[in-house]
């Protein structure tokens, strides 16, 4: 074989791996398609801005208490007061942001399909409560 014929055979051999390669790339979803949404904590009334929430798999969903009071995110039912304010799909696994102060944040990336409801602790009683339905 001569050096030439070398030469080009690994030019062909490069520029095959380089076409599959960004096929491949156009083919496989990119975590850039992931997406945040913000749900804002309200006082008065106490409530989830919006309510309900509609995302894909993967996505982020980000609490922000724009409140003066403190607020929860709780998505465990063993918390809630009334176990069948919370709810989440077989597989995902309970969370909780704990107590936030004002201009606290929260942020939570879901990975299971499914519809989520949420309550805050201090306002479960007046009826604070959140879904998100979370699409594959």
């Amino acid at each position: 074989m001569h050096q030439s014929t070398t030469f080009s055979t690994v030019l062909y051999r490069a520029g095959v791996a380089l076409v599959a390669l960004l096929l491949l790339a156009a083919v496989v979803p990119s975590g850039a398609s992931a997406k945040e949404v913000e749900v804002k904590m309200t006082d008065s009334p106490a409530a989830f801005v919006p309510a309900k929430v509609t995302i894909k798999v993967g996505d982020k969903v980000e609490w922000v208490n724009s409140a003066q009071s403190l607020h929860s995110v709780d998505a465990d039912p063993a918390n809630a007061q009334d176990k069948g304010d919370v709810v989440l799909p077989p597989g995902a696994k309970p969370f909780d942001s704990g107590f936030m102060a004002p201009g606290a944040k929260y942020s939570y990336t879901f990975t299971v399909p499914g519809t989520y409801k949420y309550v805050c602790l201090p306002h479960e009683k007046d009826g604070m409560k959140g879904e998100i339905v979370v699409e594959k």
